[in-house]
């Protein structure tokens, strides 16, 4: 998340008043969250855990201590995303090839049939694996933006449809995802990776962690 900034303060009382994004209330709120944490190092890509930080925080700096030898690390360092989240994979579509996305079942449709507004069931083969990709995710959120509490978004890049859950921690990993046909590819029969500690990880080794961050009000 980018830090608040105000680039209108000044003498009188200007760009004190309101309390915005980027309001000076928002900004001395923003700066009461601030956290010094020290972090066990461990492994690239592995999960440091550091139970109270969430995606929606800002990173300001991270420092490794190596014995003494401090170096900057901050560029390496992401925060972990607690939500469960699994991928489904378009290859060549075929009319009636189905997917199960959170309890709901999506069948391809010839581009020509015609699909009622409401009907979120239904997906248009594409014309390529990409826009298929783009109209199952389209569909998924119109469905899930109908329930009375939805489970999951959904995202398409290329021809990978990434499926979230909308909830924190281990109750996304019992979402499930199925196919049927060859149209489909999922990455398991549930979304995996949801969390109920936060944590960062850094793209290498790390001995130990000291890190500066911003927890968001």
């Amino acid at each position: 998340m980018a830090i608040e900034q105000n680039s209108q303060l000044g003498v009188g009382g200007t760009g004190m008043h309101g309390a915005g994004q980027g309001s000076a209330a928002r900004m001395l709120r923003e700066l009461q969250g601030l956290r010094v944490s020290i972090v066990a190092g461990g492994s690239a890509n592995t999960k440091l855990a550091l139970s109270t930080i969430r995606d929606t925080d800002t990173i300001i700096s991270a420092l490794n201590n190596n014995a003494g030898t401090i170096t900057d690390v901050t560029g390496t360092i992401s925060i972990d995303d607690l939500r469960a989240v699994g991928t489904v994979t378009v290859g060549t579509a075929a009319a009636n090839d189905t997917v199960t996305v959170a309890g709901s079942v999506y069948i391809l449709v010839p581009a020509i049939e015609k699909v009622e507004q409401f009907d979120y069931t239904k997906v248009k083969v594409g014309a390529t694996a990409a826009e298929t990709a783009a109209n199952l995710a389209a569909a998924i959120n119109k469905r899930e933006g109908n329930r009375s509490a939805s489970q999951v978004i959904a995202t398409a890049a290329s021809n990978v449809v990434t499926v979230r859950a909308v909830a924190e921690g281990t109750s996304g990993n019992s979402i499930t995802l199925a196919e049927v046909g060859s149209s489909f590819t999922v990455s398991g029969a549930t979304l995996a990776g949801g969390s109920a500690t936060g944590g960062i990880r850094s793209t290498g080794a790390t001995n130990s962690v000291i890190l500066f961050w911003l927890e968001k009000p």
